[in-house]
């Protein structure tokens, strides 16, 4: 019987090495002799570690980078009290940049970069996994110098990079340094700030059309960045990682950069200078949220005298008004209504005919705004999908209001 391996060859298969192309040999330019790091040793070995300090007057962008003066606001939005008293030290920015976006077990940070405030301006350190067998070491350099904060900024880091940082921490038996930290994740309050004003809200259009920040040449776009890593890995030349060094860098001082701008805006909305008014409606809307009734009337308030998208202005009338009545003011939010009915929207009638009905206790008027409601519903401009919501609810109105203003009269 013929042997395994002469039935291979029978088949055409080649055997042994000969013939192969030798090995590609890898190219010698090492991260050491690309980006100004050094070796810093842990317990698990040595993790290649970048710093650079920002001192106190460097601006990124139009304004310096700077701690926020007051913090109660986005402490509200954080719904973590903590955040309120935790000094300026205590925070902890951070990105990451991985071998891919799955979030997959198979999936690590090969770069970390994080920052925090010191006296005299911004230290910043970047974690750079030189081989995948140092990720232990790496993870050890982020724990020290993650000990001293409470708190963790990020940009989209409650869904990605913290899960990430996590599951390689337990990957490795080690417990993750995050689970007790505050958490600001800046992409969900941009996403209430800006839904509006910006067709985007990715970090790097935020850079540009709120930071005022415009990135070099050197910069390399996010989709590439796995692909390069992996290239490094293979052919040992680290040349293409320095603009991915720049990338994670304009990421974590923009992150910095983006929480002083946003707090600021939320600590003081009325004196910000505010490229559009949208933004102005989103921060009222916000605080209503958060149960700052005062503040949210206030920032309401201001709208009103300001030119707004058409839309804009009906929901912040519908808000203001909504918050009067709230509070009991049913003056303030009936000349709102009036307003609102002025320009033909069917809700502020429904909202002055419950006016008279319930708290005036007018049938007459309340019978009034329904018919001028149902008027409004049955004009030519109304949505066919508005008719079929109000026509039903207002003919019930209409019909109750009528039985009892008949009870009514007879009784006279």
């Amino acid at each position: 019987m013929a042997s395994i391996s002469d039935r291979l060859k029978a088949l055409g298969v080649s055997l042994g090495s000969e013939g192969l192309a030798p090995r590609k040999k890898r190219a010698n330019f090492p991260i050491e002799q690309i980006i100004d790091g050094q070796a810093q040793e842990t317990p698990f070995g040595e993790a290649f570690v970048v710093e650079e300090f920002f001192p106190s007057d460097y601006a990124h962008g139009a304004a310096p980078l700077r701690f926020p003066a007051q913090m109660d606001k986005m402490a509200a939005w954080g719904r973590d009290a903590r955040i309120a008293s935790i000094e300026p030290e205590g925070f902890l920015f951070l990105d990451t940049e991985t071998t891919g976006l799955s979030g997959s077990s198979a999936t690590f940070a090969f770069l970390i970069g994080a920052g925090r405030f010191e006296e005299g301006g911004f230290r910043q350190q970047q974690f750079f996994l030189r081989d995948p067998i140092e990720e232990p070491a790496l993870l050890a350099a982020l724990e020290s110098f993650a000990a001293p904060a409470d708190a963790l900024v990020t940009f989209n880091g409650k869904a990605f990079d913290i899960p990430l940082l996590n599951t390689r921490y337990l990957t490795n038996a080690a417990p993750p340094p995050f689970d007790e930290m505050a958490h600001l994740d800046l992409l969900h309050l941009a996403r209430r700030l800006w839904r509006d004003v910006l067709p985007s809200r990715a970090l790097g259009d935020l850079e540009i059309e709120v930071l005022d920040i415009k990135r070099t040449a050197d910069d390399i776009p996010g989709w590439m960045i796995p692909q390069l890593y992996t290239d490094y890995l293979y052919t040992g030349d680290a040349r293409p990682l320095s603009g991915v060094f720049y990338h994670n860098t304009m990421d974590i001082l923009s992150i910095a950069a983006l929480f002083e701008l946003m707090a600021g805006r939320l600590a003081a909305p009325l004196e910000s200078e505010m490229g559009d008014q949208a933004e102005l409606y989103a921060i009222g809307r916000l605080f209503a949220d958060l149960g700052f009734s005062e503040e949210a009337i206030e920032v309401f308030e201001m709208g009103l005298g300001r030119k707004l998208p058409e839309d804009v202005q009906f929901r912040l009338v519908e808000n203001l008004a909504c918050l009067h009545r709230r509070k009991g003011d049913y003056q303030a939010a009936l000349k709102l209504w009036e307003m609102a009915a002025g320009d033909g929207h069917v809700y502020a009638h429904v909202e002055i005919a419950k006016y008279y009905e319930h708290r005036a206790v007018d049938l007459a008027s309340a019978l009034n705004f329904t018919l001028t409601a149902l008027d409004v519903v049955n004009s030519k401009n109304t949505p066919r999908f508005d008719r079929l919501h109000w026509t039903p609810l207002l003919e019930h109105r209409r019909a109750r209001l009528e039985r009892r203003l008949a009870r009514q009269t007879e009784r006279q």
